[in-house]
């Protein structure tokens, strides 16, 4: 035997064993005798073994092909009940989830996976708002949080999903003009930097690490916003230094508009799915974070991580 044999090839053969006949087993599956004389004779050559003794006007069973019938009824048997208990689980997937991200992160990630999910799970409804401003689960009735970096409060759940960090990042014009910085102190008098006051980010302090070492400094911010994407706009305008996530900048960085600053210095800024413990065994919760943690790690950018 050089391969596994077709699953195809198994119930084409199941089919016409159980029938005693090519032609009945070809109507039966929809298939022409032919396909159906193909297919078996292809098993024969893939198992080694023939499988019918052939008459003019019947067929029958060699003691090789009733043992292949018994292994290939139970093999179908297991295939279907996969097959049922997949669907029982998509049937019970149903119902609202309630869930909300920052704007950026949400328009560029998670609106096309909820279109992936909705394809496997089609009686799950989201609700999704994408927000820059602060929530607050409990009261304002969300699910699920998706939080990138920032503080989490202690009375909630919080699940790491996906790794990410910020990076200090300027146009070409603006290193021109004022050149790059040597040491993070210098982003506090010596350089013009844009802040983002976004959802939980704190904009009057940059936590930065380098290693082992840590750092906190105010940044001599002259343009804030709440939302990053005009941030991003303003950096590549040249208006200063910006503090950003990795995924958002990755585009601007790879075609020039942005360079890297203080490579060495990255402010930590994981996704974590975020959630109240009365929501924890929620079957529509589960399935959601499992996988967007799938997707993410496909589809997030990774470069630079590890520096």
């Amino acid at each position: 035997m050089n391969k596994l044999p077709a699953l195809e090839d198994i119930r084409v053969f199941v089919t016409v064993a159980r029938l005693m006949s090519f032609s009945r087993a070809a109507e039966q599956l929809l298939v022409s005798p032919a396909y159906v004389s193909k297919r078996i004779k292809l098993l024969e050559e893939n198992l080694g073994q023939t499988l019918f003794l052939r008459a003019s006007r019947s067929i029958n069973l060699t003691h090789e092909g009733r043992i292949v019938l018994s292994s290939g009824e139970r093999l179908l048997h297991e295939l279907d009940n996969m097959h049922n208990a997949l669907n029982a689980c998509r049937e019970e997937i149903r119902g609202e989830l309630r869930v909300c991200c920052s704007t950026g992160f949400g328009s560029a990630y998670l609106n096309p996976f909820i279109l992936a999910l909705r394809a496997n799970y089609p009686l799950l409804g989201i609700d999704l708002t994408l927000t820059d401003r602060s929530i607050d689960i409990i009261s304002e009735n969300i699910d699920l949080d998706i939080y990138i970096g920032g503080t989490i409060p202690d009375h909630y759940i919080a699940k790491q999903i996906a790794k990410n960090k910020r990076i200090l990042c300027a146009s070409p014009a603006y290193l021109e003009q004022h050149g790059s910085p040597n040491h993070p102190q210098e982003l506090e008098k010596q350089h013009f930097c844009i802040t983002i006051k976004e959802r939980n980010q704190a904009p009057a302090q940059w936590k930065l690490q380098h290693q082992t070492e840590s750092m906190t400094v105010a940044p001599n911010s002259k343009l804030m916003v709440n939302n990053g994407d005009v941030a991003k706009q303003w950096c590549i305008g040249g208006e200063g230094i910006l503090l950003r996530s990795l995924w958002s900048v990755l585009p601007e960085l790879e075609s020039g508009k942005l360079i890297r600053v203080l490579p060495q210095w990255s402010q930590p800024a994981d996704v974590y799915a975020v959630y109240s413990r009365t929501a924890r065994n929620n079957a529509n919760l589960r399935v959601f974070i499992e996988n967007l943690t799938e997707y993410l790690s496909k589809h997030l950018p990774h470069q630079f991580q590890d520096e």
